[in-house]
């Protein structure tokens, strides 16, 4: 149906994580409304390793990307980011520390639907020497740049000015990605990379989220996809209320306990006993 072979299950060869990368500890975040979003928050992720979140929307998932890539400041607690901490609510310090983000709604916070694939994949990199001279910017380089992104992340376009808007959504991801990954990244933020795109386009998300990690990258996967965050985590962290509930290694992963845990149940079975 789509053209090609695709992976009914994504096997990720064993492997040792290496060194400690992101260390969160005990964070409190303020939502709309004055409730916590995040309440005594703590996780851990090291290099080379996929961590999954798992747990039903609106219980802090949002926030936690956001405080990570620098879009939401943070109350109380501390995050030490590849052994340095991490400043408060700073996109450009999230960026040059390492961390790229895949945003929940790509049209809404990744991408500019009326522009060019070229001015979406320069939104982060348009300061370099490499991309604008003297405050101008380098058209013929950065198209033949964009060109070759488009062509190494196989980004389906009619033209490399064509309005992202005009792209389909499996591309419109990949184009975000490219951008992403392109900065060789110490740590991806993914939240619902794959939501509303068809099979194939998911698997090809997985795929570059697979070798990012082979390549000794780390990945914070954040999704209500419960069969995606146990068929890719090396671990699996369930939020619920604010707060990491749970924690589990790839082989123990179990639908009906993440479930539960999900649900705020633990407590209550545990009491029934």
């Amino acid at each position: 149906m789509v053209g090609k072979e695709i992976a009914a299950q994504r096997e990720l060869p064993a492997r040792t994580p290496g060194r400690m990368l992101l260390e969160v500890n005990r964070l409190e975040v303020m939502a709309e409304h004055g409730r916590k979003a995040l309440d005594g928050l703590s996780l851990s992720i090291r290099a080379g390793e996929i961590v999954g979140v798992a747990g039903v929307a609106g219980n802090g998932q949002k926030e936690l990307a956001e405080v990570l890539t620098g879009l939401l400041p943070w109350r109380r607690g501390q995050i030490e980011f590849d052994g340095k901490p991490l400043r408060n609510a700073s996109v450009r310090g999230a960026i040059e520390a390492g961390i790229s983000h895949v945003p929940e709604n790509r049209m809404k916070s990744g991408l500019a639907g009326s522009l060019g694939l070229v001015d979406n994949l320069l939104f982060k990199s348009y300061r370099s020497a490499d991309r604008a001279r003297l405050g101008f910017l380098r058209i013929g380089r950065n198209k033949a740049w964009g060109q070759r992104l488009v062509e190494e992340f196989d980004v389906r376009t009619p033209g490399i000015d064509t309005p992202v808007q005009q792209l389909s959504g499996g591309n419109q991801q990949k184009l975000l990605l490219a951008r992403e990954i392109h900065h060789d990244p110490k740590l991806m933020v993914a939240v619902h990379p794959t939501q509303g795109l068809d099979v194939g386009a998911t698997e090809g998300v997985h795929r570059l989220l697979a070798k990012l990690r082979a390549e000794d990258k780390s990945v914070l996967l954040i999704s209500e996809d419960l069969d995606e965050v146990m068929q890719l985590s090396d671990r699996i962290l369930v939020i619920f209320g604010g707060r990491i509930v749970a924690e589990l290694n790839r082989g123990e992963a179990d639908r009906e306990i993440i479930g539960m845990y999900m649900a705020g149940l633990h407590g209550a079975e545990e009491e029934a006993i």
